[in-house]
């Protein structure tokens, strides 16, 4: 999930969660550097970057369904 940045988002949610994701990601790379004094904290974030990399995920997985079915139902129509 480090390539966050090259995604091409399209929509604000998938563009703020990405976001907080990033700046998730840089704060454990931070708190990483001294891992003994800042266990508690390196613990809390990365469940944190767990989750969002989970939402992030998600809504992809469920909003490509709708992305690719543009026009798809037309036929059903005719």
């Amino acid at each position: 999930m480090n390539d966050l940045q090259t995604i091409c988002v399209s929509s604000e949610y998938e563009h703020n969660v990405s976001k907080l994701l990033a700046e998730k990601m840089a704060r454990l790379d931070e708190l990483m550097k001294e891992p003994e004094l800042n266990k508690n904290e390196i613990a809390m974030i990365s469940a944190e970057v767990e989750t969002l990399q989970s939402l992030y995920e998600n809504y992809n997985l469920g909003m490509n369904v709708f992305r690719r079915a543009q026009g798809g139902r037309a036929g059903l129509r005719e």
